[in-house]
């Protein structure tokens, strides 16, 4: 096998031969699984699902569970398909012949094998087989192989600072392409460049000889998948070349000058491809980077290769509340062993100091948001020249774009998740704001009734033991930590109804029907709590529900989602059933600071001891079928619960132990750490959510695999963060030279594929107002980017208004402070309006939302206004101007 991988200043290619290779799993992605609501019988059946499938063409698929077609399920061979909609596929199989399916069933993707073949080197040089980047490929396959041959005669590449050595790479890239052969369907054809396109390339020259971090970053990262793939047979290789180029970080008259000669530094290479100008501004950026984790950590080591922020004027702030966990060692590699437990920003500053310690790093440890506005305040963001986000959640994404629209400062995002990545651009009045553009789609919540009785998918039945594990051994027991610290802990629960019964039940089991005096008491604790979560729970739903259940037009009730359970009969010598009891025991033996035991003959000895009361089902008691039973069942619940409830407290509370009582009960609430493997944390969830998959005959999951969805885990490899980081990089270039819209790029790579995608970042959208009053004649357009700024001293808020309606023409209906209101046209006649439209604007901000106006000269204002222009048959939302944001200064 051979890859080979270059860096020519801003052009960077990949070639693979891997010979002859078996893929394994050509995407990555996770087998798909779901439930059949129909088969049709023919020779082309049609496959109805009951939600988004997510297949592809020519995947395969094997059923299990069905019910009337059963010859599909006795199948051995995996079935290909054809994708027809979103929810339906065509089976490559006859079923005329089979039985007719009925109802239940499961689809299972079956990843299959797939074979690449490759050619050698030398017959790809003149024949290439091109992966897809952007359509100048092949332009830059001849540069490439141009630049192979200047080198080849002249012992060297070409001179930064010479035009003559530019103009022959030229000729000899369209000399090359007149004699490649590029394949066009069934036909072959010429790589003819014209004199554009010549132009285009030879910004690509002068910077040739030099190897720039970006770049290597970027090239180094797509590399690096692609030797894994050749080692593991885990994703489909390149075939066979990439081109990866950044022409666009360049202006298009760049040409060879002096400005490009080396000056016997480390980043004469920059000086190569950008000249000093540029990379004198570099170093003197000051940036904002948030985040120090697996982006943040790449980010940091490409600037201090770049020397960004070494110069008298640079300086990098770079916050992240974060501390070094061990699983974070196989991706963030400015991290050590001996720096688990610190903090990350403090560890990875230390880190590039070292690689570059002319850096002028500011480390802070705290969260960017509404809360500490007091320390990045309006002096700190009117200082930066930009933001670089290196998140893991959304809404400190919008809130740091928020900000950077605020005070007009660009900001570049990124994010990775496995072998994809994207970056996005974001730069004042040029493109639209983060939060204008696609955002990440919410997280699916799974319904209550689905999560108690109904549950058809692992991620139910792990969800299901999560909520378990915080119940049990966080929220339970810190319940009872504060009963037994909190003075006045009654009477504070007394105060919110919702919650005192359960909580009182809570302290009850914990610290008198449950409270363990040894480890024994653990192990009856977790045997209990296994006969009621997976058999009398269980014979009690069978009992509401029967499996013979139907509804008045003969519809199984168990069918579709409702996957009807059977009830699990303890066993000590089944691994699944004994694993939970060591887990659970463990965990509530660490409540309660009881000192763990996994002894196989201590705890076997400890379950023949256990009680375990008879079970008998109430026939009377009703389960919720859906999630409208849920609510009509709550609300019933809350009606009767209300009958008897004080003297159930009584009793409760009554049967409580004094606090006084308890002082050698030392409770640790557990705080969900999935990295430990000591502390049996994923031991639980996985024992725990297995054990309900059973009930439910769902296919259970391994540990990994379930620390995976349960700990929440964004898959990161260090490829895909080493690509991403390369890309930001390169965009960071083109904002400091004020570029033109359509140099910026926002890309999206799936490593896996593998494709590689980059589009131009959209234009803000603006909005047009027609302005009366003194404006009379003007327009206002304004994008997201734009605020309005009222200097008139801290005037009244009757005098802002009128102030507003004779300089725009409008009368405002709403007037907010954040998301306080202010004033509303239809409460200006009351009395307590009134009153605060004589006071100081500033003074009614403050009264109004109860809390200190910001350290700046100015409040930032929402208002809505009324068009009187409009016919009164328009809607509302016809009939309002919603104007851009509005600075009042309230100084003097």
């Amino acid at each position: 096998m051979f890859i080979a991988a270059d860096v020519h200043g801003l052009l960077g290619s990949v070639f693979c031969d891997l010979i002859k290779i078996t893929v394994t799993d050509t995407n990555g992605e996770r087998a798909r699984r779901g439930l059949v609501q129909s088969i049709t019988n023919a020779e082309k059946p049609l496959v109805t699902t009951d939600k988004k499938h997510d297949m592809q063409e020519g995947d395969f698929v094997v059923f299990s569970e069905l019910k009337g077609m059963t010859e599909l399920n006795e199948l051995k061979d995996p079935i290909k398909i054809k994708v027809k909609k979103q929810n339906q596929f065509e089976l490559d199989i006859d079923t005329s012949k089979f039985g007719k399916h009925t109802v239940d069933g499961v689809f299972q993707q079956v990843k299959m094998p797939k074979e690449f073949e490759f050619k050698p080197l030398e017959e790809q040089l003149t024949t290439p087989e091109l992966q897809y980047f952007d359509g100048m490929e092949a332009k830059c396959h001849c540069l490439r192989v141009a630049l192979s041959q200047f080198e080849n005669e002249n012992k060297r590449l070409p001179e930064p600072t010479s035009e003559e050595d530019a103009n022959t790479v030229l000729k000899l890239a369209v000399e090359f392409g007149k004699s490649m052969e590029i394949k066009m369907g069934s036909k072959t054809k010429a790589c003819v460049i014209d004199e554009e396109m010549a132009k285009k390339l030879a910004l690509l020259v002068p910077g040739a000889s030099a190897q720039i971090t970006p770049m290597t970053a970027t090239v180094g990262g797509i590399v690096g998948q692609e030797i894994i793939k050749a080692c593991t047979g885990k994703f489909s290789p390149i075939k066979q070349f990439l081109y990866f180029h950044a022409i666009n970080a360049l202006p298009s008259e760049t040409k060879p000058s002096t400005a490009n000669k080396p000056r016997n530094s480390r980043y004469d290479d920059y000086y190569a491809v950008f000249g000093d100008k540029v990379q004198n501004h570099i170093f003197n950026l000051k940036m904002f980077l948030i985040g120090s984790g697996a982006i943040g950590c790449e980010m940091l080591k490409n600037w201090a290769m770049m020397g960004l922020s070494t110069g008298k004027d640079g300086k990098i702030t770079i916050t992240d509340m974060d501390t070094i966990e061990k699983s974070n060692l196989s991706r963030q590699f400015l991290f050590r062993p001996n720096n688990i437990g610190q903090m990350k920003a403090t560890c990875a500053t230390a880190a590039v100091k070292v690689m570059n310690p002319d850096m002028e790093i500011k480390t802070d440890a705290i969260r960017v948001g509404k809360e500490t506005e007091n320390v990045y305040d309006e002096k700190f963001w009117e200082g930066l020249d930009g933001a670089c986000t290196a998140l893991d959640n959304m809404k400190a994404r919008l809130y740091v774009d928020q900000r950077c629209v605020e005070f007009q400062k660009p900001m570049i995002d990124s994010g990775t998740l496995g072998p994809k990545g994207n970056t996005q651009v974001v730069v004042p009045f040029l493109t639209e704001s983060y939060g204008e553009g696609a955002r990440d789609q919410p997280e699916e919540g799974i319904p209550v009734c689905t999560l108690k009785s109904f549950p058809y998918k692992i991620e139910h039945t792990i969800q299901w033991a999560r909520d378990k594990f915080e119940g049990w051994f966080t929220n339970g027991p810190q319940e009872a930590k504060n009963y037994l610290e909190k003075k006045g802990y009654l009477q504070e629960l007394a105060e919110d109804q919702n919650s005192q019964i359960g909580n009182l039940e809570t302290l009850n089991e914990l610290l008198v029907h449950f409270k363990p005096l040894d480890f024994n008491d653990c192990v009856r604790w977790a045997r209990l709590k296994f006969e009621t979560l997976y058999h009398n729970e269980i014979i009690q739903l069978l009992t509401v529900y029967p499996k013979g259940k139907a509804d008045g037009k003969g519809v199984p009730f168990w069918s579709g989602t409702k996957r009807c359970p059977s009830p699990i009969h303890f066993d000590a010598k089944n691994q699944e059933h004994y694993d939970f009891i060591v887990a659970a025991a463990n965990m509530y033996a660490s409540v309660f600071s009881i000192r763990n035991c996994t002894e196989e003959k201590a705890i076997s000895k400890a379950l023949t001891k256990v009680i375990v009361p008879k079970f008998v089902p109430d026939k009377s008691l009703k389960i919720a079928a859906n999630e409208e039973e849920a609510a009509e069942e709550k609300k019933k619940h809350k009606e009767v619960k209300s009958q008897g409830i004080d003297e159930k407290i009584r009793m409760l509370t009554s049967a409580l132990p004094a606090p006084a009582s308890l002082t050698d009960t030392k409770l640790n609430p557990a705080k969900f750490e999935k990295d430990d493997p000591t502390n049996f944390h994923i031991d639980f969830i996985t024992a725990c959510s297995n054990l309900r998959a059973m009930n439910y005959r769902i296919k259970t999951e391994s540990k990994h695999q379930t620390k995976f969805i349960a700990g929440k885990i964004i898959p990161a490899i260090a490829t895909t963060t080493a690509m991403v980081t390369g890309m930001v990089c390169l965009e960071w270039y083109k904002v400091i030279q004020r570029l033109p819209l359509e140099a910026y790029r926002n890309s999206y790579a799936n490593l896996a594929i593998p494709l590689f995608a980059r589009s131009e970042p959209f234009f803000p959208l603006k909005t047009d107002i027609a302005l009366l009053g003194e404006k009379k004649g003007e327009k206002l357009s304004y994008s997201s980017w734009d605020h309005l700024e009222v200097k008139n001293g801290n005037q009244s808020m009757k005098e802002f208004l009128r102030y507003w309606f004779r300089v725009y023409g409008y009368r405002v209906s709403a007037l907010t402070y954040g998301h306080t209101s202010l004033y509303m046209s239809a409460q200006k006649k009351m009395k307590d309006m009134k009153a605060l439209l004589k006071k100081p604007l500033a003074e009614v901000a403050a009264l109004r939302s109860g809390t200190e106006l910001p350290k700046t000269d100015y409040i930032k204002l929402t208002i809505v206004c009324d068009r009187e222009d409009v016919d009164e048959k328009a809607s509302s939302g016809d009939k309002k101007i919603q104007f851009p944001p509005v600075r009042f200064y309230h100084g003097e």
